[in-house]
This record gives structure tokens, sequence and C-alpha cells, in this order.
């Protein structure tokens, strides 16, 4: 039986953990995720829940992040929506935000997203301007001047501005954070760990889930 399923059969049972503690009580607002106040509207249709990870790829925590939210957001029921959403913070952030929107208009985030956080933490390359990005995009074998286009449209400045406005609406302080349904906030900071960051993703999808 996976995580996602023993955690369902005891929510669904009303099992107590081992430590005596119910599922409910060993995750608290305030506490291990903060709540956003007010709510944050996830434009979806109701009764599908969505579940946004915030990153930088010049974030060491990200990186090492970034698997097991890989291999966790391929379990996901289907009734819930999984958003990567780059934090433009600073000149650098927002660049690389760039590089994320740019890649998803041309259909190769699959191609450039984890070798991006390799250049950076596994190669030492910095990616501070467009020309090392492009650098890096023509050794991946991709089409430079397509990228060049992409990075400077009007489609990824809007997705980047929007992206930092969203920011600002889940009050994010840090990378990486995870925000459910538009309604709470999790940090590793408050979490303690990555592992226990995704438990309490889960544990609030099922609550969202009713």
């Amino acid at each position: 039986m996976n995580r996602r399923n023993f955690m369902a059969a005891m929510g669904g049972a009303g099992l107590l953990l081992a430590s005596g503690t119910s599922l409910a009580q060993a995750y608290r607002a305030g506490q291990h995720f903060q709540p956003i106040q007010p709510p944050v509207d996830t434009g979806l249709e109701e009764g599908r829940i969505q579940v946004v990870e915030i990153f930088w790829y010049g974030c060491p925590h990200c990186y090492t992040f970034e698997p097991k939210v890989a291999a966790w957001k391929d379990e996901l029921p289907e009734d819930v929506e999984f958003v990567y959403l780059p934090a433009p913070l600073n000149d650098v952030w927002a660049l690389h935000a760039r590089v994320f929107y740019a890649a998803r208009k041309l259909g190769v985030l699959d191609e450039v997203h984890l070798a991006f956080y390799d250049a950076i933490h596994d190669q030492g390359r910095q990616m501070r301007s467009e020309a090392a990005i492009l650098r890096f995009i023509d050794q991946r074998g991709l089409d430079v001047e397509a990228f060049r286009e992409a990075l400077r449209s009007d489609t990824v400045r809007d997705q980047v501005m929007d992206a930092g406005l969203h920011v600002q609406e889940y009050g994010i302080e840090g990378v990486p954070s995870l925000v459910v349904n538009g309604e709470a906030l999790i940090s590793a900071g408050m979490a303690g760990s990555h592992d226990e960051m995704l438990d309490i993703a889960d544990h609030l999808i099922e609550q969202a889930r009713g």
C-alpha cells in the first residue's frame, strides 16, 4: 500500500497514529502550516484541488526537494492538479522564471526543467544572463532562436508578472513552499523537513476532499 492509500485508510477508519494522536490533531494550523487569509481562488471547477510548488532554480533546497516532489505528484489522485510556480523575487529569480515559462511555451519543459537545475547545482554554472541560458539551450540541442524569442515574448513576461502576484497573495517568504487549494502554505521551516511537507500536503488534500 502506498503512502496516500495508507493515509486515506487512516482517515476513513479513524485510526490513530503510533503516538496516539489522530492525523487531524497531528498537523495544526499555525504550527505545521500557515492558513492563507483570504484564500486565493484556484480558478478550478468545484471538486478539484490544486497543489502549487513555489521554487527557484538556484535554490539548493528546491533542488533537493525536486526528486521527492516529482515522485509524489505522480501519485496524486485525478482530482488534484499540481502546478509549478517559479518565484520571481528578484532579477535573477525572474530570469529563471522566464526560462521555466519559455520552456513550457515551446513544449520542452521536460527537457529543460531538471537539466537546468543540474546545470546550476551539479555543474556550478551561474545562469545569471540570457547569454548563459542560451548556451545551455544550445547544448541541449534545442532551438536557440525560438527560445530567445520565447524568453522575450509578451506571453512569458505576463506569466512572470502573474507569478509575482501569486507569490505575494500566498505570502511566500522562502522556497521551496507548497500551497494547497489556495488555503494553506507549507514551508520546510514549519513542517520540519521536506518529507513532512509532503505528508502535511497529503493531509490537507484529504481535508479539502471532505
